[in-house]
């Protein structure tokens, strides 16, 4: 008899690709801090590229997303374990302390097979974690470095000084300098978002809607500098189990040629959020 090959998990497929793109534009100075002294021989750099061009990282951007998410997903009727378990009081493996007392369990269930694996995995993740990924889990959400298209083409020094948290006056001796990009700068960014569930797409859209309105990222944003707002945000996809999508994303060379426009950006997202809420609400009743 012949050989018959296992049956392919769903979960394991690429189903879908969401892709949104947008561009970051600061309202203030701000820094990304390079850990070693600046190009201007300031005591505190900030990130350039080879070229003197100020770099915008990926893992920035996705730490504040994953920030911003946290803050709103309770706002959903979502979990997020704020990579600490005591605090939240919500179980999940991104807790290292956490995972460390579990991982023997994970072990065990995963010599169940595929289905045991990921049921564990469903139980002890928090919907934050599932969208950015956990000890146990890849991420299902890619930010690129931002594509810097505007900038004042110069870093400018700013001074600091160390306050004493008693008198609130200046430390004598304790006098720094450090660098900030000036306001103005714009950076493309393009976010990959494959195989989502409703919730991710509830989180990741209210989480867009925040930055549409303003936030902020990098270094001393308690004193001002990293506000931004993104604009000009498009929203395109794949749904791999439509043949013709699937066709045409496979033997297309750019992106417009290979996603297919989902329309307006807002209108998508609010429908997801409405639709997370709806059915928040229903749960609720249906516990009454």
């Amino acid at each position: 008899m012949a050989n018959i090959p296992p049956p392919v998990v769903n979960d394991f497929r690429l189903r879908q690709r969401i892709r949104i793109v947008g561009t970051i534009v600061f309202e203030t100075a701000w820094r990304i801090g390079s850990g070693r002294e600046g190009e201007t021989m300031s005591d505190l750099g900030v990130v350039l590229d080879p070229h003197g061009q100020p770099v915008l990282p990926g893992s920035s951007l996705k730490g504040k997303l994953r920030s911003t998410c946290e803050t709103l997903a309770h706002a959903l009727g979502l979990s997020t374990c704020l990579l600490n378990v005591e605090a939240s009081g919500v179980k999940c493996v991104s807790d290292v302390d956490y995972y460390k007392r579990v991982k023997d369990d994970y072990r065990r269930q995963s010599e169940g097979g595929i289905e045991s694996r990921l049921d564990w995995i469903d139980r002890h993740t928090c919907d934050v974690c599932k969208l950015f990924g956990s000890p146990v889990q890849a991420s299902r959400l890619r930010i690129s470095e931002g594509r810097l298209h505007a900038w004042a083409n110069v870093v400018q020094v700013r001074d600091g000084v160390v306050l004493d948290r008693d008198s609130h006056t200046a430390v004598d001796g304790l006098k720094y300098d450090y660098e900030v990009v000036p306001a103005g700068s714009e950076f493309c960014v393009t976010l990959d978002l494959d195989n989502p569930s409703d919730s991710d797409l509830a989180l990741l859209g209210a989480g867009l809607f925040e930055w549409v309105a303003g936030s902020s990222v990098g270094g001393f944003s308690s004193r001002g500098l990293g506000r931004f707002h993104l604009q000009d945000v498009r929203i395109a996809g794949v749904d791999f189990e439509d043949p013709d999508q699937r066709i045409r994303y496979l033997t297309k060379l750019t992106p417009e040629e290979r996603l297919s426009d989902l329309g307006d950006w807002q209108t998508y997202f609010t429908a997801k959020i409405n639709g997370r809420l709806n059915s928040q609400t229903a749960d609720t009743a249906e516990e009454a």
